[in-house]
């Protein structure tokens, strides 16, 4: 024990720890990094205390779409062959469902529901993602359902 924990009190698990408890493992180094990202994203104070125990789940649903959409980004196996690139995709919905989970997280105290205002928001992206133009794919579509379908969980 140091010092300061034993002044204090015990010390705060950093983000990457506590995703790294919920892994059973450190994560890969993309998804550290992505982790790191997500985090000062996420924030503690912008959560919330009502958030402070699914912090670490959160940030790791955030944080896979963001790893997987680098993964991607990076790979030329990934590119169709028209030079369309599915990471874009996949980081492109990764933004947009982090942007309306953040605007509803924004908003407290109004809502006395916000994740399952946060899953209806994202919900709410999947149809016009579908009918678009910029998902040929379908990768973006599959990573609102796939960060959908997480936070459902946590419900």
């Amino acid at each position: 024990m140091g010092v300061f924990d034993g002044l204090f009190g015990r010390r705060r698990p950093s983000a990457l720890e506590a995703v790294s408890a919920l892994l059973d493992a450190p994560p890969p180094p993309r998804l550290a990094a992505a982790v790191d990202e997500v985090a000062g994203v996420l924030s503690e104070q912008r959560l919330g205390r009502a958030f402070a125990g699914h912090r670490p789940r959160l940030i790791l649903i955030f944080a896979r779409q963001s790893a997987d959409a680098a993964m991607r980004l990076s790979s030329s196996h990934w590119v169709s062959d028209g030079g369309h690139n599915v990471g874009r995709d996949v980081l492109q919905a990764y933004g947009a469902a982090l942007g309306a989970f953040l605007a509803v997280m924004d908003r407290r105290p109004r809502s006395r529901t916000p994740l399952l205002d946060a899953v209806v928001a994202i919900e709410g992206l999947i149809p016009a993602w579908r009918a678009g133009p910029g998902d040929p794919d379908g990768y973006g579509v599959a990573t609102l359902h796939e960060i959908r379908r997480e936070l459902a969980d946590l419900l």
